[in-house]
């Protein structure tokens, strides 16, 4: 047994022996969650970075299926072009061709019954009003409600969505759907049009019930595991995670899994929707839904493929989502497919390894993978690598933070042994930090990062110092009262003896009224005086990098940025966690996320010097966690200049984070 936890002054570890064969006997950290619902499985493993590679490989396999094709998604958009070089059709097309070949299609999306999401990103283009109606907007609307936004689908895909969507539509087995307008004219429709439904596919929306949401707002305002936001925060992560908008954020694929020697799946970290879709040259350059990136802006993402024993539990995930919409049974019909499954080694950079899946699923009391990022940090010795879409979980700063100044308890010697580095890689623009600007400047403070928000921590900072100088006041206050009742009483006992005494008391308690007056006034004066400046700290045994990224090719004076949806951890090019999951409350508590692990080095190793490489231009991918964060500085110190000039194009990608507006909010 083995007890690792920063909080524990003691290491003691027990390994069975069998004495017979050996008296030696090897002890790792745990990666895996131990006593959870899904088992570490083995697999093989190919990380697939960024949209080109990874829709190119969905595609594929999705052509190759025999038997069936199971898609979980957040967001579906059928005219969605996954190979963009001349060759293949739409998403929508394809799975169309396959249900025609006899191939079972299930496809399941989150359904936003009450439009908010449609209004922002449009999760299924052409399947409701919403898609209608945003085209009829006014531009002062957008510019009157940030949280909304265009579509940035051409017409033509509007129309091939809009069709799809209702062919989908006449074949939708969603158990008690929501009627909707749409839903009402299909439903008035449906027997006249029953010929054109899609054959072989069965489409299916999930959401959240009254009792789901319930349940997500109390816990995320009693229960969360950051548990020094304030009431306003709690109870604005509690109305929207819980009750107006909880989201079922998984995204799987999961292939013939009917033919267990030859299934293969998918955890992504991809939406099937245009934006996703770029390459890893992320050039602000924009292009057509067929050649290129046609998203708003250039995006860097990362999904896996696996095969192997491991897809036992993509398949419950699935089957067990899949029942709950549509009550089929479809979990009882593939009961024991998973003693046929076997790892396989497809050409193309498959590696075995141990794995496991893990998932936030609030309505079976799931959260598994708070518990996974937890744990995987607690085992950090060299350095942990961070690529999210959100950086504002506060204890897991806190944890990165004790498990640093832990080590240095126990005599780790950081001129010797080397410092914990932090590497961290995220969003900085409205569209990803807006909605939560007050927990991410706290995760930010929480690493000694404040300086990165000096908009809202010079706002915080003031607002904290004006308080305790209040509570300062008062105290003063408080105490001159007192102070003038014993000055009246030693001179109301003077006026009846005028001995050495009573003068001495009338003395002694006029200096305190007047200590007591300079106090008071230089509070006063510190009030009213000047904020001062917000400034980051050092926290011993950690050195922290959190950056963002712009297009490298970006012309001068005008970076783009590039918007990091990733949802990454890699320590010590030992572990790797990819998935849906973000650092934020709502994925670790609220959300349905779908994550996966595995503890092979050389698999994590390879994936985290391909991303170095990338985000660097080559400069900063070293093996050596102190040489590559000296060279991060270097790179971001040279960017800073560059873009402070405005003449010069990006050294590289990476960029220090900065966000300057003081606009506080709270949601996330």
């Amino acid at each position: 047994m083995a007890n690792s936890s920063p909080a524990s002054d003691a290491f003691v570890a027990t390994t069975p022996i069998a004495l017979n064969h050996t008296n030696n006997g090897t002890v790792t950290f745990r990666w895996f969650v131990q006593k959870t619902e899904y088992n570490p499985a083995a697999a093989t493993f190919r990380p697939l970075v960024n949209g080109e590679e990874a829709f190119g490989h969905v595609y594929e396999q999705i052509s190759k299926a025999r038997h069936s094709i199971d898609i979980i998604c957040w967001g579906f958009q059928p005219s969605m072009m996954f190979k963009r070089d001349g060759q293949g059709v739409g998403i929508g097309e394809l799975l169309r061709q396959k249900g025609e070949a006899g191939v079972k299609v299930r496809l399941l999306v989150w359904r936003d019954p009450a439009f908010v999401s449609e209004l922002s990103e449009n999760n299924m283009p052409g399947n409701d009003i919403a898609t209608d109606v945003k085209q009829r907007l006014p531009d002062s609307a957008y510019e009157t409600f940030s949280m909304m936004s265009r579509d940035y689908q051409t017409d033509q895909q509007r129309k091939i969505d809009e069709e799809w969507y209702r062919r989908a539509n006449l074949h939708n087995v969603t158990l008690s759907l929501p009627a909707g307008p749409r839903d009402v004219y299909i439903a008035a429709k449906g027997a006249l049009y029953q010929k054109e439904a899609f054959k072989n596919i069965d489409f299916a929306t999930r959401g959240f019930s009254a009792v789901n949401r319930a349940e997500i707002a109390w816990h995320t305002f009693w229960h969360g595991k950051d548990r020094d936001r304030d009431v306003l925060t709690r109870a604005q992560n509690s109305a929207s995670m819980g009750l107006a908008e909880p989201t079922h954020h998984q995204k799987m694929v999961l292939v013939d899994y009917e033919d267990p020697e030859n299934a293969r799946g998918f955890v992504m970290g991809h939406n099937m929707l245009d934006q996703y879709w770029d390459t890893n040259d992320h050039s602000y350059v924009r292009k057509t839904p067929t050649t290129g990136r046609n998203g708003l802006s250039p995006w860097q993402d990362i999904s896996a493929w696996v095969t192997g024993p491991v897809l036992r539990y993509l398949n419950e995930n699935f089957c067990q989502a899949w029942d709950d919409a549509t009550g089929q049974g479809l979990a009882e019909k593939r009961k024991g497919l998973h003693t046929r499954l076997k790892v396989r080694i497809d050409p193309g950079g498959d590696t075995r390894v141990m794995s496991q899946i893990l998932r936030t699923q609030s309505q079976k009391g799931k959260r598994d993978i708070e518990k996974l990022y937890l744990q995987a940090v607690n085992n950090a010795t060299q350095h942990v690598f961070i690529e999210n879409q959100y950086f504002r979980w506060v204890p897991l700063a806190e944890r990165i933070k004790a498990v640093a100044v832990q080590q240095q308890k126990w005599g780790r010697d950081s001129g010797k042994h080397g410092m914990v580095y932090l590497f961290v890689i995220t969003n900085s623009t409205d569209a990803a930090v807006g909605t939560g600007t007050l927990t991410t400047y706290r995760m930010l403070d929480a690493l000694g990062q404040a300086k990165s928000m000096p908009g809202v921590g010079a706002i915080l900072q003031e607002s904290d110092r004006q308080s305790d100088l209040r509570k300062q006041f008062a105290d003063v206050v408080s105490k001159q009262q007192d102070a003038g009742q014993e000055y009246l009483g030693a001179l109301q006992m003077q006026g009846m003896a005028n001995t050495p005494a009573t003068t001495q008391a009338v003395g002694q308690a006029k200096q305190k009224v007047d200590q007591l007056k300079a106090q008071r006034a230089g509070i006063e004066s510190q009030m009213k005086g000047p904020a001062h400046p917000v400034m980051n700290r050092d926290y011993p045994g950690l050195k922290v990098h959190v950056c963002t990224l712009v297009a490298p090719d970006s012309p001068p004076g005008k970076w783009e940025p590039v918007y990091v949806h990733a949802k990454l951890m890699t320590i010590d090019d030992t572990f790797t966690t990819i998935g849906s999951a973000n650092i934020n409350t709502r994925s670790m508590e609220a959300d349905s996320e779908l994550n996966i692990c595995h503890e092979h080095g050389d698999v994590t190793k390879r994936l985290r010097q391909q991303l170095w490489n990338l985000h660097t231009g080559g400069r900063g991918a070293q093996d050596d966690p102190q040489a590559a964060f000296k060279n991060w500085e270097l790179l971001i110190n040279n960017n800073a200049d560059f873009q402070k000039a405005g003449d010069q194009s990006p050294a590289a990608s990476l960029v220090g984070f900065m966000r300057t507006s003081n606009k506080i909010t709270r949601s996330d």
